[in-house]
């Protein structure tokens, strides 16, 4: 033996990791040789791989939209019929949560156009989990499992969701929801694809932590080694992943050129640790960027974000043989109805554009993928319309000179629904205010516009100095205009080239600093005043905690609250200067440093 070798027995883990991987190298070799005759010499299999639609399921600026998209795949399969080849379909997740109509539907409509449209398999993304419970038909969250809309969705797919490294702290497993398993392998032109879902290690930070409780995440590189050569020993001849985990590459012409990378993005340090030849393609996600590339012989592809592109990899395999000879991967192809003929880039408006060319024919958007949405859409568009009872003369604006309109009616909606309450703040930097309140007749539509999120009321405590830090960190960091308080008003003054925050009750008076403040605000916001991290750590909703959205939806429906608030009444400014600018102080504005 060696100096430095050790004589100690393999850990215990690396014999489960490396169990199936055997099984499947003496299967290999003792499988009997084919002839000619019984396959074809090759077979193509063309990877399809979507991910973090985030539920844009229609076009935008002529952009997307899943019957356009439905189009491509319809030529692309065509083609590979023609050869006796066949297409396989992924996601990488984030799939539901982002525009209005999907949420509203809880994902419902993205899942009956990925089910018209004949998806193999899609992972589990972080975002996934934020719509928490199944909501009632008037869009508020029912008592029961937190997790209870992302099952929904999953019961209702035709096809799997993955999860092979989202585990059970109670069992120590892989999560066993109906329809949810690590892995799944499906059979496509005689070819024995196997597919492997996972999630970044970052994904349960990445949503709302009270839907994720008694959930760990596991490792990605082991966790899909074990599960890949589970199914290389059951047969796979391709072996695919689908990870809600990327990267980013800026040029797409050389796939074995990672120049314009990010060289240690998570994907591919994941590829990296994976032994060579156990899986052939990963489709990526979860980091919006592009990829087409190839790292440690895995062809990995990944196409940007919001339905704008779909990623693609031709794989072709040897039946005799049972070996994948060589894969091509594509640039992510944008997805549009229209383009220059000079450029091929994709064009909205139809000036000199031309129908959009895929696999040798004209791209004809799916006209059943749109009927398949139409129930869903139908409900979400009544919902939307639904009246609060309230009529505006004017907008109510997010952001104003002095603080934020729209985000002190919210303070006073989460101060008024919490008994006891001293101050309420909306930091608009996480989970913000999206938009304007127009004036008209106030919709359930147009509050959801403002503020889409399923966050809760959080409660916590804090000193007034604690309080200040916190709110100077704001102003500091540009966020004063979208400052939402209620029960007590701000001045800001510079002092010693420092930002100065006071308190001050509705009557004037000066808070003394060792006083001691209920404060409600939105869930899991940022501290981003240097605030101690116990204080941090003590913001967190309980379970029963109201969602935000429907305190504000009745505060709204109740008469006379809007009434109470002063939105655009100089007298009502809650947040306001000294003698002295806080933009002159180098704390917050850089050229004032010396």
């Amino acid at each position: 033996m060696r100096a430095g070798q050790s004589n100690a027995a393999p850990p215990a883990w690396l014999w489960v990791l490396l169990a199936p991987l055997v099984l499947w190298l003496g299967q290999a070799a003792l499988a009997p040789a084919l002839t000619a005759a019984d396959r074809p010499a090759q077979v193509i299999v063309s990877i399809v791989g979507t991910s973090d639609l985030h539920g844009i399921a229609l076009p935008r600026n002529g952009v997307g939209g899943l019957p356009q998209f439905a189009g491509y795949v319809n030529n692309l399969r065509r083609a590979r019929a023609s050869d006796g080849g066949a297409v396989v379909l992924i996601d990488s997740g984030d799939t539901f949560q982002g525009d209005s109509e999907s949420n509203l539907s809880e994902g419902a409509l993205v899942v009956d156009a990925y089910n018209a449209i004949g998806y193999a398999a899609e992972a589990i993304g972080n975002h996934d989990f934020d719509f928490g419970s199944v909501d009632s038909a008037a869009a508020r969250e029912l008592p029961g499992d937190r997790r209870g809309a992302l099952k929904a969705r999953a019961a209702q797919a035709r096809h799997p969701f993955l999860a092979a490294n989202l585990i059970d702290e109670a069992t120590s497993r892989p999560v066993e929801w109906r329809n949810v398993r690590p892995s799944v392998l499906i059979d496509v032109a005689g070819v024995k694809v196997g597919i492997v879902g996972v999630m970044t290690i970052d994904a349960l930070r990445s949503t709302l932590a009270v839907n994720v409780q008694g959930l760990r995440i596991a490792p990605l590189a082991p966790t899909i080694a074990e599960e890949a050569a589970k199914l290389r020993g059951a047969g796979a001849g391709i072996v695919i992943v689908a990870a809600h985990a990327g990267g980013r590459c800026d040029r797409f012409d050389q796939p074995a050129d990672l120049a314009s990378c990010e060289l240690e993005s998570e994907i591919f340090q994941v590829a990296r640790q994976l032994p060579r030849g156990l899986v052939d393609v990963i489709a990526a996600g979860h980091t919006h960027g592009g990829l087409a590339h190839q790292v440690n012989g895995v062809s990995i592809i990944q196409p940007y974000s919001r339905g704008q592109a779909f990623g693609r990899v031709d794989v072709v395999f040897e039946p005799r043989t049972k070996r994948v000879m060589r894969a091509q991967v594509f640039a992510p192809r944008q997805i549009c109805a229209a383009e220059d003929p000079a450029t091929g880039s994709c064009m909205a408006a139809p000036g000199h554009a031309v129908p959009v060319q895929y696999e040798g024919s004209a791209v004809v958007s799916d006209a059943t993928i749109t009927q398949a949405m139409a129930p869903a859409l139908q409900r979400v568009h009544q919902l939307q319309a639904t009246p609060l009872g309230v009529s505006l003369d004017a907008p109510i604006r997010r952001g104003g000179d002095l603080g934020s309109p729209l985000g002190n009616l919210f303070a006073d909606a989460l101060r008024d629904a919490v008994p006891g309450a001293d101050v309420a703040v909306i930091n608009n930097a996480t989970r913000g205010l999206w938009a304007d309140v127009p004036s008209g007749a106030v919709t359930f539509g147009r509050l959801y516009d403002v503020f889409p999120f399923d966050n809760r009321v959080a409660r916590i405590t804090l000193t007034v100095a604690e309080l200040r830090e916190w709110l100077a960190g704001e102003i500091r960091q540009g966020r004063r205009t979208g400052l939402g308080i209620s029960g007590v008003s701000v001045r800001t003054s510079c002092r010693a080239d420092r930002l100065h925050v006071d308190l001050l009750r509705p009557s004037g008076q000066l808070i003394h600093e060792a006083d001691r403040l209920f404060v409600v605000t939105i869930g899991q916001p940022t501290l981003s005043g240097g605030v101690a991290s116990a204080a941090s750590q003590g913001v967190r909703p309980t379970d029963d905690a109201p969602v935000v959205r429907e305190v504000v939806e009745d505060w709204f429906r109740h008469p006379g609250h809007l009434a109470r608030t002063s939105l655009d009444d100089v007298s009502d400014r809650r947040a306001e200067s000294g003698d002295t600018q806080p933009a002159d102080c180098p704390a917050v504005n850089p050229a004032k440093r010396p």
